[in-house]
């Protein structure tokens, strides 16, 4: 059974791992709503319990009519002591749901952690991709002005370099925005990344490029997965650190007569 965090609104801690049954419990106790957030791994992001209906249904079931209820209650009555076994146990799950056991407090600890690394991700992945925009289109500024002042803009599609750079501009603009969504993308950018920059660092044999470029890439991959925050510091400085230097070394013209090779005749000047 899947396992669940929540946290409310307006408060960033989170709580968890729960499953259905347990969150059915709180509910019923009245600890959340169907406004309480869960943080939705497929989407990354946190969701209000409401539109899960899966999630909505196991932990808000549809109530049945009182009378009905109340007969039931009378029939399933359980022995004197059943309350108090009861009322203990959701004593005992409010506790640790507030990670206030010694069984859960290294919870709480986790909890924290991920949340300072899911904070850092989006804006340290925004540097780095903004500087691997700028070591792709600046061996092609002149190329830029020159298609700009021509009225000629379309014909930049012709050099597929430039559109990947631009590519990496507008994912850093999303980033900035907090729009995590874009991370599955990010981490085929990342591979990209990867294995082009191997090949070019091979090709010029220059293993300065190869080793950059696998800094950035795996820098960039692991930062849109990892939820440890030491982790997430370590990815973060490869992917700055890897395209900051590849945007030095486009700044001093190692790529020059290279990146310009890599044209396509897709519209005529």
């Amino acid at each position: 059974m899947a396992d669940y965090y929540i946290r409310t609104p307006d408060y960033e801690n989170s709580r968890g791992p729960f499953d259905a049954a347990q969150l059915l419990s709180l509910a019923e106790a009245g600890q959340i709503t169907e406004n309480t957030l869960h943080f939705d791994e497929d989407k990354e992001e946190w969701v209000p319990i409401a539109l899960n209906e899966k999630l909505n249904a196991l932990v808000f079931p549809e109530r049945e009519p009182l009378s009905l209820r109340s007969v039931e209650k009378k029939e399933a009555r359980a022995p004197s002591d059943t309350p108090k076994k009861e009322g203990l146990k959701v004593h005992d799950m409010l506790a640790a749901a507030s990670c206030e056991t010694d069984e859960t407090s290294h919870i709480k600890k986790q909890n924290v952690n991920f949340e300072k690394a899911a904070s850092l991700s989006p804006n340290g992945i925004a540097i780095a991709m903004l500087l691997s925009a700028l070591a792709l289109l600046t061996p092609y500024s002149q190329i830029i002005s020159d298609a700009i002042s021509a009225g000629q803009v379309a014909t930049i599609i012709n050099y597929p370099i430039v559109l990947i750079g631009l590519f990496d501009f507008v994912m850093a603009a999303l980033l900035l925005l907090a729009m995590t969504e874009v991370y599955p993308l990010l981490r085929a950018r990342a591979m990209l990344t990867f294995g082009f920059g191997l090949y070019l660092g091979w090709s010029l044999e220059d293993p300065l490029i190869a080793l950059t470029s696998v800094m950035a890439g795996i820098g960039i991959f692991y930062a849109t997965i990892s939820r440890s925050y030491g982790l997430m510091i370590t990815v973060l400085a490869l992917a700055i650190g890897g395209n900051a230097i590849l945007s030095y070394l486009a700044f001093i013209d190692r790529f020059s007569g290279v990146f310009e090779k890599i044209y396509f005749q897709i519209i005529s000047a």
